[in-house]
């Protein structure tokens, strides 16, 4: 999902998580502040979180798996939103799904996979095992369960979402009450304060770049977060077959399409962005979960049938105005 261009808000855009990070603001005077904590932000989080870097807190975490090991804070607050979600979900969000993931090819970042060759296929590695994970806050160690990996790729994006949202705020000091502010990391987007009249333009579509495509839609967001998860655009070929980062725990295998995509919103990023996957596995069960859940959603049939879950609000409308 991105923010389309125009509008009365200022904004930029960046690399980063493998994707785009941006940020926008309702007073364009604060913009430089913004940008500035958001680029501190997302480098701690790549720091400490990333499965790509060989020095991240994460992978010296997975590398002495079975033993405690020093982190960063913020390693231990992502686990911990991961770890609330696979208990909200009973486990069809596990972020201990990593061995699954690279044995399915995904060993490597996107970029490099889809430049050059994906890694070998692995046997299936079901998980299940995120109640094993343990963390000491006073001491900052986590420990990742023996023989197996950590993978946050699930969640981390809209956890950092909902953190670079609160720190940015801070940083606008009392001048927070009086702008809207809202925050792009991969396609989660995040918003707080006062949002423009028309509310926060969110183009939801299996790209973040490129023309809009069949079932593309425009929301309005006013307040909350929203995400999209589908195995649209992240594949890979190994022997003549498709795989994607869409692992099932339960299989240890990339899921079956039942969904195009799912579009989630939430109160919170954290929660959005892990549920959105969560409904994509599911399947055709997804629906009936995320209504248990209280939340509201989009999800986008094989056949481009739009269906919607839960009740639009105040939070969330659908555009009706000009096409995209």
């Amino acid at each position: 999902m991105s923010v389309p261009a125009g509008g009365p808000f200022a904004g930029t855009q960046f690399g980063g998580f493998g994707s785009t990070i941006g940020v926008w603001l309702t007073a364009a005077r604060h913009l430089g502040t913004a940008e500035a904590v958001l680029r501190e932000w997302v480098e701690r989080v790549d720091a400490t979180c990333s499965r790509f870097r060989v020095d991240s807190d994460l992978n010296r975490a997975n590398r002495a798996a079975g033993t405690p090991v020093v982190v960063a804070p913020e390693l231990i607050d992502a686990v911990t939103a991961a770890l609330e979600m696979a208990d909200i979900s009973d486990g069809w969000y596990d972020p201990t799904v990593g061995r699954a993931v690279v044995a399915a090819g995904y060993d490597r970042p996107m970029q490099v996979i889809q430049a050059s060759t994906p890694g070998s296929l692995g046997p299936a590695a079901p998980a299940g095992r995120w109640r094993e994970v343990a963390f000491d806050r006073s001491e900052s160690t986590l420990t990742v369960p023996a023989e197996c990996l950590l993978d946050l790729g699930g969640s981390a994006k809209g956890w950092a979402a909902d953190r670079a949202l609160d720190l940015i705020r801070s940083a606008l000091g009392e001048a927070a009450e009086d702008v809207g502010v809202c925050v792009n990391a991969g396609g989660d987007l995040a918003v707080a304060g006062p949002a423009p009249t028309a509310g926060w333009p969110v183009r939801v579509s299996h790209s973040l770049h490129g023309t809009p495509g069949a079932g593309d839609e425009e929301v309005r967001l006013y307040r909350g977060s929203i995400a999209t998860s589908g195995a649209v655009r992240r594949t890979w070929l190994i022997d003549g077959r498709e795989f994607h980062h869409l692992v099932n725990p339960r299989t240890g295998r990339p899921g079956e399409e039942h969904w195009r995509l799912v579009t989630v919103h939430a109160r919170r990023c954290a929660v959005a962005d892990p549920a959105a996957t969560v409904a994509w596995l599911m399947g055709a069960d997804a629906p009936a979960w995320l209504e248990s859940q209280g939340l509201t959603a989009r999800l986008v049939g094989r056949d481009g049938e739009v269906h919607w879950v839960g009740p639009l609000t105040a939070a969330l409308t659908v555009y009706s105005g000009t096409p995209l």
